[in-house]
Order: structure tokens, then sequence, then C-alpha cells
């Protein structure tokens, strides 16, 4: 816990995320809080996406986390606005040369959700 999904279209510039990665685990890892042990991140850049009508300079950053329930509405939308700060600032150079749209979402993971780490 948290699951982190961060997708990208394939026309994002910046190659190298991990820094933005770091900055994301150590966010919920103290405003959750969770152990930063925790924190599981999958990059995914999808190289077929349609935005609006298909224009080549239209781009996303889709950030999507599952928490386990027990977070106040206040709280998850305190943690969203400070993830789409980082987002803002890892993503500069795409965000001023495309159509960008960045996107944070948190929403509670399912009922059931199992985890063994020894």
């Amino acid at each position: 816990m948290p699951q982190i999904l961060l997708e990208l279209s394939h026309n994002i510039i910046e190659k190298d995320v991990n820094e933005a990665l770091l900055e994301i685990h150590t966010i919920l890892s103290e405003k959750l809080p969770t152990q930063l042990r925790s924190c599981k991140t999958r990059v995914v850049r999808q190289e077929h996406f349609l935005i609006g009508g298909g224009e080549k300079n239209n781009a996303f950053v889709y950030l999507s986390i599952g928490v386990i329930k027990g977070r106040s509405q206040e709280q998850l939308n305190a943690i969203g606005l400070m993830l789409m700060d980082v987002l803002k600032k890892a993503f500069q150079q795409s965000v001023s040369s495309l159509d960008v749209q960045l996107t944070v979402a948190i929403q509670d993971l399912p009922e059931v959700y199992l985890r063994y780490s020894p």
C-alpha cells in the first residue's frame, strides 16, 4: 500500500521520472502516513492513445493512487494538491511544449486487499 500508477502518453518529453517518483513516495509516506517501503509505483508509457480530435500536440500524465480506506476527504484533497505540484514541476518541459492534461486520482483500494511481504 499505496498502489501507484503513472501513465504517460508516449509524446511526453521527459524520459527520466525517478526524481518525481521519489518525491511522490515521500509525500505519501509522510502525509498518509505509510511506510516508504510500502509505496509501489508502475510507470506506463501509452503508445496508443487518443485525446480529443487526435491532434499530435495532445498529451497526458495520469497519476492514479489506490490507498487503504480511512483517510478523510480533506486529507486526500491536500495530498492530491501536493502531488499535482510534483507533476507540474516534473513535466515542465512537456507542459510548455505540448497541450498536456495533468491528472491526479486518489481512490480507496477494494474491501479485500491482501499483501504479503516477509
